[in-house]
């Protein structure tokens, strides 16, 4: 086990509540062990301790069990204010999802960004991430984004609000994330983003796959394969008839190879069309392929991370 000291104890502290200072989210003590940065195998006694003596020092202040830096009480006001618009997108991301789950091959979907992170705007999309049976990819990608116009619940270039922003696709064998960081840089922005997906629909929990194929995390924080706890009444699970029409649709298209290709091809070209530009520069922001299709050309990792760096020198 590595071994740390006060300093660098106290600056995994700052750095943490720094992050989340960007999104103006303080963190409880548990959520701030959890997200501790660069000290992963830290004592859990040492923790306590710094954590006290940055009260102390009056680096970092508390108010209703939430941590955060000096002079930034407005955020626990910020945070609790914004739980009922995160658990009213979350309605509304169920409804959603209710639908797609009779998507045959889809496997589980993931509330991610702001409303993952509790901090969405009223008029905030609801963005989610999609595992699709490996070799379908394009067949889900398809049968959602049908199914979410025809309901008016996707978003689109005139209405966002509420709406289901369908931008992020990986197949069921190709959960490891690492390869999407950012170049040459450490990116803090994807660490989080992982830890905090919501599974809305995940019956074959995919969730504890996504945390195993994803041990890097461990080189950042200290990673835990527990649930995500998410209330009964905000999941969605299949029924009787989801799975029967799922499954025949499946049983379908199982050995329909020219009709799948055919599928893909169509949405291959728009894609293309629409975002080939930013596939085939050497970042992530956007990735057209069989195991993921990504499209984040408006990618503000880069913004967040130097607004990071920026806040922690200032700290400093």
């Amino acid at each position: 086990m590595p071994s740390y000291n006060d300093i660098q104890i106290q600056e995994s502290i700052l750095k943490t509540l720094a992050y989340f200072d960007i999104f103006d989210y303080p963190l409880t003590k548990s959520e701030l062990r959890k997200f501790l940065w660069l000290a992963s195998k830290l004592v859990e006694k040492e923790f306590l301790f710094n954590l006290e003596n940055l009260l102390i020092q009056k680096q970092i202040e508390t108010e209703h069990n939430f941590y955060f830096l000096k002079d930034r009480k407005d955020n626990v006001k910020n945070r609790q204010l914004k739980i009922k618009l995160v658990e009213e997108k979350l309605v509304i991301a169920k409804k959603a999802v209710k639908k797609l789950r009779y998507v045959p091959f889809l496997r589980s979907v993931f509330i991610c960004n702001t409303v993952a992170a509790g901090v969405p705007n009223n008029d905030s999309d609801i963005d989610v991430f999609i595992i699709a049976k490996k070799n379908y990819l394009w067949l889900v990608r398809f049968f959602s984004t049908i199914i979410l116009k025809f309901f008016r619940l996707r978003t689109s270039e005139l209405n966002h609000k509420n709406r289901m922003c369908l931008s992020f696709y990986a197949t069921d064998t190709n959960l490891n994330l690492e390869k999407l960081q950012m170049n040459n840089r450490d990116d803090v922005y994807l660490v989080y983003w992982i830890l905090q997906l919501i599974p809305i629909y995940d019956q074959t929990n995919l969730y504890q796959s996504i945390l195993r194929a994803n041990k890097w995390l461990n080189n950042y924080v200290n990673l835990q394969e527990d649930n995500y706890y998410l209330p009964e009444y905000l999941q969605v699970k299949d029924n009787k008839n989801s799975l029967k029409i799922k499954k025949f649709f499946e049983k379908f298209f199982e050995n329909k190879k020219y009709l799948l290709k055919l599928i893909e091809k169509i949405q291959y070209n728009k894609v293309r069309k629409n975002y080939g530009l930013y596939a085939d520069m050497s970042d992530s922001r956007v990735v057209i392929s069989d195991e993921f299709l990504k499209f984040h050309e408006n990618d503000r990792r880069k913004e967040y991370s130097d607004k990071w760096v920026a806040k922690f020198k200032e700290i400093l």
